[in-house]
């Protein structure tokens, strides 16, 4: 009796083995099916279209100079890495521009910015006033134009790069309340090789 037992606990263990091999089994198809779908996507499979290149004339290292006074407010190292599918912005300024009031250092942050497919993504980190999402396109002109995909402490931000005929990049920046569309100035910047 006591083997029979044993027997039957053994082939229950058996078919609850099975049965899990069997889960496994199709919880494995589904998640093949899910990668093959993520795979079909519409993103381009390399970094190398016409949009992937909209934003190179962001690239390089510069000097950055406030606009109204003529002055050198900081530094920006501009890259393209990951086989040309990412940029890095490095910014340190050496003034006390955007600083934090109460913070005893200067700004210094680094965004990352992506053509996703559809549009261009940056997402900007800083050591004084957070962190912030922006997307969209270049204009009908070719300035590149993103607007924050979240409001970031109520405010909605919106960037404006312009590439100038002179080989430099101004960069103009507004900020509205969330959601109002009423646009404010409050940087203008140039970006001047650093040579």
């Amino acid at each position: 009796m006591a083997k029979v037992k044993t027997l039957m606990s053994h082939g229950a263990l058996i078919c609850r083995a099975a049965a899990a091999a069997v889960a496994l089994g199709v919880f494995g198809a589904a998640m093949s099916a899910q990668g093959a779908a993520l795979e079909q996507s519409t993103a381009p499979s390399t970094c190398d279209t016409p949009q992937h290149h909209q934003f190179d004339f962001w690239v390089g290292d510069w000097q950055v100079f406030d606009a109204h006074t003529n002055q050198l407010v900081g530094f920006d190292r501009v890259e393209k890495h990951s086989e040309g599918c990412i940029i890095q912005q490095n910014l340190t300024l050496i003034t006390d521009l955007y600083r934090r009031p109460g913070v005893k250092y200067r700004l210094a942050g680094i965004s990352v910015n992506r053509f996703d497919g559809e549009t261009w993504l940056e997402m900007w980190a800083d050591n004084q006033w957070g962190a912030i999402v922006l997307r969209g396109m270049p204009d009908a002109n070719g300035s590149m134009v993103l607007i924050s995909a979240i409001p970031s402490r109520n405010r909605d931000v919106k960037l404006v790069w312009e590439k100038r005929p002179d080989g430099t990049v101004r960069i103009l920046q507004y900020v509205a309340p969330a959601g109002s569309g009423k646009w404010e100035q409050y940087g203008d910047l140039i970006y001047r090789p650093n040579r």
